[in-house]
């Protein structure tokens, strides 16, 4: 097989594998949530999104001030009381993640979290 013939044939290759998943050529949806935090709860408690998905969340802080992060995605936001802070990412990675206060909020601060699930 001549080198052109070898480089159209990878080139093909690599654009079939993109369109039919794996590389997720094709634009993902965007799903957006209203999350409340408040006194050591954060509501929704679970959210669910596809691997891929452009994940806009939209929390808002009712009784004080907390944080809101993800870990695994470099996510630590603080959530100042009565605004809503605009949090977007690409859920590039599939697992379930643990959403944490990481702004100490009182007693039950430590269990004050909630899941995001990428599937």
């Amino acid at each position: 097989m001549s080198k052109i013939r070898s480089n159209r044939f990878i080139f093909l290759f690599m654009v079939f594998t993109l369109l039919t998943g794996t590389g997720k050529l094709y634009a993902a949806e965007t799903k957006t949530f209203q999350i409340t935090a408040k006194k050591y709860e954060f509501s929704p408690d679970t959210i669910k999104v596809n691997q891929g998905d452009k994940v806009v969340l939209l929390v808002t802080a009712t009784d004080r001030e907390h944080g809101f992060g993800i870990k695994e995605l470099n996510i630590d936001r603080v959530l100042p009381q009565g605004k809503t802070v605009t949090i977007e990412f690409i859920a590039n990675q599939k697992g379930d993640f643990t959403i944490s206060c990481t702004k100490f909020c009182g007693w039950g601060h430590f269990g004050m979290k909630a899941k995001l699930i990428v599937s």
